[in-house]
């Protein structure tokens, strides 16, 4: 468990093992942040792997510009929220998990944004992303167990382990930076 916001939430790790609490908050800050645009909001999750190493994330910011490029003129919306990280283990490559959050009125399922994430990566002749199973929720305001849900599944980004293999100037983590939106009176909208 964690406490962000004086909201306690579940993660997805071992007590023994360790978690980037920046990835965490970050997670946190983008859903909360698209819920206070939309009421419902579809939240996806991939991987994305790559045919050989580098030292910098280059390719993932591309990657995250494009897809959100592509889905922006689908969806005709603006507003994409994402968190990936990067991540070294066994292999001699990096990959990436990344999670995508869209306006849930206009996208109820990942399918059409999967197969966007796989047309990208076959016309950069990468490796096709993965999709892990229960790949997605359908956040909605006031249904806290969803959302607690979503963030656990999230938080499975922010562990240590396979962190900190890249060049000394590239990140561990990349995001959008969605801003919440509030009304008139100062409120935001959209608190769970």
């Amino acid at each position: 468990m964690v406490i962000l916001d004086g909201m306690t939430l579940p993660i997805n790790g071992a007590d023994n093992r360790g978690c980037y609490l920046e990835v965490l908050a970050a997670l946190k800050q983008q859903m909360d942040a698209m819920l206070s645009h939309y009421a419902r909001v579809l939240f996806v999750r991939l991987d994305i792997r790559q045919h050989e190493y580098s030292g910098d994330n280059e390719v993932m910011s591309d990657f995250c510009r494009k897809m959100k490029k592509r889905l922006g003129r689908q969806y005709k919306t603006s507003r994409i929220a994402y968190l990936w990280v990067r991540e070294l283990e066994k292999a001699k490559k990096q990959h990436y998990h990344l999670i995508l959050m869209l306006d849930g009125h206009k996208v109820r399922y990942p399918s059409k944004v999967i197969q966007v994430a796989e047309e990208i990566a076959a016309g950069w002749d990468w490796p096709r992303p993965y999709t892990p199973k229960n790949c997605y929720y359908l956040l909605e305001r006031g249904k806290p167990e969803i959302y607690a849900k979503a963030f656990e599944r999230g938080s499975y980004l922010a562990k240590e382990r396979g962190k900190g293999y890249k060049a000394a100037t590239a990140n561990n983590y990349g995001r959008s930076v969605i801003r919440p939106c509030i009304n008139q009176g100062g409120i935001r909208y959209g608190e769970v």
